[in-house]
Formats: C-alpha cells, sequence, structure tokens
C-alpha cells in the first residue's frame, strides 16, 4: 500500500508541475532560451556551443504549441518534473535497501529540500542545456544505484543509456564517470563489477549515443570541444582567490544558506559515511568530482555558477538520508534557514514576472518584446526585410530579436562584420545580404560593447537612428535599446 509519504511526494510533485505550467505564460524568455530556440529552427546533430538536446526540447514544445513563450519553455517543466520523481525514486531505493520503516518519508523530505532551493526553481522553467542534464544525472545515478543494490546487470545498459543522452545534453555528464569508477574500487564487495562485461557494455552504449555529437564535432572542425575545453584553458590565470569567493557566494545563492550549511555538514561526515553508512555515502560521492573540480578551476579561472549544479542532486539524496528522518524544526537556525530559503524562492519567483525589474545586470530580458516591435516598423518604413536586415553586436541579443519580431525573420550577430559569433559562425553570412542596409541593434547591457569601430568598414555609413528607453516605476533606469542606420552592407571589408 502506498504511505503517506508517497501520496504526499505525488501530491508535491504535480502541484509543482500544475504551478509551473500555469506560471510559464506570465513570463519572458531570457537570451539564452532564444538563442537555444533559434538553434531549434535549424535542427542539426549538434551545435557550436552545445549538444542539441535543449534544442530537440524547444522543437518538441513549439510543434506542440506554437512559436510562443509557453511552446519554448513547457518541456523545462517537464524535464523539472522527471527530475523531481527520480529524484525521489532513488532515494527511496536507498533507504528500502537500508531497512528503512517509511523508506519513503526520507524520499519525500528529500524532495522537499530540492524544491527549497532557488536552482531546482530556475532549471524546471528555463530551458538550457542544463534542464535536461539534471535529468539524466539523476537518471543515471538512480540506474547505478540500482544495479549496484540489485546485483542486475541489465541496470548497468541503462546506466549507459542514461548517460549517453546526458552527453547529448551537456558535456558535464562525464564528471560520473571517474566517481561510478572509484566506487566500485572502494568497495571490495563490488569489484567484480569491474571484471563483469556489463559495465562496458554500458559504457559502450553511452559511446554510441554520443556519436552523431562526435560526427558533428569532425565534420565542424572540432568546433564544439574546442571551444568548450581548449579555448577556455586558453584563458587560465595565474592562481587568484576573488573566482573561488565568486563560486562560493553564487553556489550559496542557488543552494540557499539551509542547504548549503547542511552540505558543509556532509562533507565534514565524509569519513562516518564511508565507513559507516556506505549506500549513502554512493549517493554523496557521484557529484564529488565535478564539485571538487570546478572548485579547483575557479582557483585560476572564472566558473559559472550553474556549472556545479548536477552534482549536488547525489548530495540532497544523501542529506536526506542521513540527516532527515530523525531531524525536526525544533531549533530557531533550522526555522530561520526553511523560512529564509521560502523567501528567496518567493523573490526569485516574482522578480521575473516584475515588469522591468530593476536587478541591475541581473535581468536580462526587459525591453526586447516591445523594442523588437518598434524596430520592425523601422525595418518596413526602409523597404522591409527585401531591403534591409537587422543585425545585433550579441548572439543573444540576435536570438531575442529574432524571437520577438512579428514575422521571426533571421537576425545575424557578430559574423556580420566580421567578429565570433559563436552558432551563428556555423550558420554564415549569406551572400544575399551584400548591397542592403541594415538595422544595427545594441543595448547598454555592460557585457556588450558598441562595437561601431568593427562594424563601420562593413558599411557606407552608420548613423544613430533612434534609442528605447525602459524604466521600473517611470524613474529607475533599467535598459536602453538603441538602433542605428547603416548603408549598403559589403561582405568584403576593405
Amino acid at each position: 500500500m502506498n504511505s503517506v509519504y508517497q501520496k504526499k511526494a505525488i501530491y508535491l510533485i504535480g502541484g509543482i508541475t500544475l504551478f509551473r505550467l500555469i506560471y510559464i505564460f506570465f513570463l519572458p524568455l531570457i537570451p539564452q532560451e532564444a538563442y537555444y530556440w533559434y538553434y531549434a529552427q535549424y535542427p542539426a546533430l549538434s551545435y557550436f556551443d552545445h549538444p542539441p538536446m535543449a534544442a530537440y526540447s524547444i522543437w518538441l514544445g513549439t510543434h506542440l504549441f506554437g512559436d510562443t513563450t509557453f511552446g519554448v519553455k513547457c518541456m523545462a517543466v517537464m524535464w523539472g518534473t522527471l527530475t523531481n520523481l527520480f529524484l525521489f525514486l532513488t532515494i527511496r531505493r536507498t533507504a528500502t535497501h537500508l531497512g528503512q520503516d517509511e523508506p519513503a518519508k526520507p524520499a519525500f523530505y528529500g524532495l522537499v529540500l530540492y524544491n527549497l532551493t532557488v536552482f531546482a526553481y530556475l532549471y524546471s522553467m528555463l530551458i538550457v542545456p542544463d534542464t535536461p542534464l539534471l535529468f539524466f544525472w539523476i537518471l543515471s545515478l538512480y540506474f547505478f544505484q540500482e544495479a549496484l543494490l540489485s546485483e542486475k546487470g541489465i541496470y548497468w545498459i541503462y546506466t549507459g543509456i542514461a548517460m549517453g543522452l546526458g552527453f547529448i545534453s551537456k558535456y558535464t555528464i562525464v564528471g560520473l564517470l571517474p566517481a561510478f569508477f572509484f566506487i566500485l574500487l572502494l568497495k571490495k564487495e563490488l569489484r567484480h563489477w569491474l571484471r563483469s562485461p556489463w559495465p562496458y557494455l554500458g559504457f559502450v552504449l553511452m559511446l554510441v549515443l554520443m556519436l552523431p555529437v562526435v560526427y558533428w564535432n569532425y565534420d565542424h572542425h572540432w568546433a564544439s570541444f574546442g571551444f568548450q575545453f581548449s579555448e577556455r584553458a586558453a584563458h587560465v590565470k595565474r592562481f587568484q582567490t576573488k573566482y573561488i569567493f565568486q563560486l562560493i557566494g553564487s553556489q550559496m545563492a542557488l543552494l540557499t544558506p539551509l542547504l548549503f550549511v547542511l552540505l558543509i555538514a556532509l562533507i565534514i561526515k565524509i569519513k562516518t559515511l564511508y565507513r559507516n553508512h556506505f549506500w549513502i555515502f554512493n549517493l554523496f560521492f557521484s557529484g564529488l568530482f565535478l564539485i571538487v573540480g570546478f572548485a579547483l578551476i575557479s582557483l585560476r579561472s572564472l566558473v559559472k555558477m550553474n556549472w556545479l549544479l548536477p552534482g549536488y542532486l547525489g548530495f540532497i539524496a544523501a542529506a536526506a538520508l542521513f540527516y532527515l528522518p530523525n531531524m525536526q524544526l525544533n531549533s530557531v537556525w533550522k526555522k530561520i534557514g526553511v523560512y529564509f530559503s521560502i523567501f528567496l524562492i518567493i523573490v526569485a519567483h516574482l522578480l521575473q514576472i516584475i515588469p522591468n525589474a530593476p536587478i541591475a545586470e541581473g535581468n536580462t530580458w526587459s525591453g526586447w518584446q516591445n523594442a523588437s516591435q518598434k524596430i520592425y516598423r523601422l525595418q518596413r518604413e526602409l523597404g522591409g526585410k527585401k531591403k534591409c536586415f537587422i543585425f545585433a553586436n550579441s548572439y543573444k541579443s540576435a536570438s531575442l530579436l529574432k524571437f520577438y519580431l512579428p514575422d521571426q525573420q533571421d537576425t545575424y550577430a557578430q559574423n556580420i562584420y566580421g567578429r565570433p559569433a559563436l552558432q551563428f559562425d556555423i550558420w554564415g553570412t549569406p551572400d544575399s545580404l551584400q548591397g542592403k542596409d541594415a538595422l544595427y541593434v545594441f543595448t547598454d547591457r555592460r557585457e556588450y560593447k558598441n562595437d561601431l569601430k568593427y562594424i563601420r568598414p562593413y558599411f557606407e555609413s552608420v548613423e544613430p537612428l533612434e534609442e528605447f528607453e525602459y524604466t521600473f516605476n517611470g524613474n529607475i533606469h533599467v535598459r536602453t535599446i538603441y538602433c542605428y542606420y547603416a548603408k549598403h552592407y559589403r561582405l568584403a571589408q576593405k
């Protein structure tokens, strides 16, 4: 019979899913989502800076619900629901093996703990490569744990398939490989798997599923692998502390202080976990290579805040099993931690739906829908898209323009004037643009520089045309979007 906690988990997952499906109707598109939506307009085996799973997800959502914000985002909700489900199943299966009376209890509280993090909210409503990666990470961990607990080789096959699909989502899934290997080495009773064909069959299946992405890279001079690995390695600096402190701050924000402290406490008890709670240790250890690896990199280079996130899934599962069965909210600090986490999540939900939220560089979305309509009218006054094309000084801005333009015409990025533009470089610059006029669009966001010095040699003239100001409450500046009129484009720079 289903336990009370299993029913609570079903209600929690169902309620969160329903809320999110309604909530995304009111959300704007962020630049990264628009960029991956642009991917989906040109289906391929892979893309310049990421594998294709996010684009495939958007392709499915928009074919079901149209090229709307809901169509773009709906699969993010579905991936988030599946992540919740398999996190619950992973914890419950381990609790059952450990002989706990109510295995669904720690599994339910593990779900609560996960959904008290900001990143669980973000990556259940943003469709970026991390969103399906989180699901395939926990799915891989579930099948791996099941293979060890059940002693059934078939689960190695499932593990390989899950990891292969994870690789099609984002390359960081490979962080699980050393973790799984060392778990088998650490426990004498598990080493027999290293002499069995099953793990190797799973590994081969993973490689097979990776082949389309590898082939795309081979066919494009290893562009994506080079961008993600060798180019990033070239930007590594000498030892410095600023990046590690930035990383710690970002992780505390995404996890919330409650979970951050809980996981630090778990790290301190790693020896106890290994000696006395090995099956909980497995879950904890699964994310260690990814998290420690990026923490070390942050001593010499910038590490983006989302890169570590999949590794926390095993940490959360371990924390639920180790702490939560007997944990009571009888301490003031625990209550404050829970209430503060809820507060942060409410704030995160509000920020994207408040018009022109004044959060400085954190607001990447305001103004673009409105400005795109105005830019479209300017283009029509200049003869329409047959005589005048639209480009921006950022692949993100170009993608937002394309999505919000009424006809969703192709827009262009820095590739128009010979600057690196990620996937836009792969798509190239059409010869048909030769001789046309253009509207050059850019914003005052600090991330983007006005590239006029690079642009002018490609046109006879480039002059300011209009600018669109966006404020919060009429007096707090949020964004200015500038539009320049560039005459007579010439592909070959003088």
